[in-house]
C-alpha cells in the first residue's frame, strides 16, 4: 500500500493509491472535506484550519486501514 511511513510507523498512502481511492474517499470522507473546504474560505490564515485538515487525513487513513478492522477486504468501501 505505501512505501513510506510517517513518525508515529504509520504508512503513508502513495499518489497511485490515493487517485485509485479518490472515489472512496470523496463519499466516506465528504463531510470533512467540506468543512476543511469552508475554513479555508471562511479564513484566509491556514493555521485556523490544521484541525480540519487532521480530521480529513484521519478520515482518509481510517477508511484504508477498515478492511483490516473489520477482517473483509472487500464490500466495504
Amino acid at each position: 500500500m505505501a512505501s513510506t511511513v510517517d513518525a508515529a510507523g504509520e504508512p503513508i498512502p502513495t499518489s497511485s493509491v490515493l487517485m485509485a481511492a479518490a472515489k472512496h474517499i470523496g463519499t466516506r470522507c465528504r463531510n470533512e472535506n467540506l468543512a476543511f473546504l469552508k475554513c479555508k474560505k471562511d479564513d484566509p490564515n491556514p493555521e485556523k484550519c490544521l484541525d480540519k485538515g487532521r480530521q480529513v487525513t484521519q478520515c482518509v487513513l481510517h477508511l484504508f486501514w477498515l478492511p483490516y478492522e473489520t477482517g473483509n477486504c472487500m464490500g466495504k468501501l
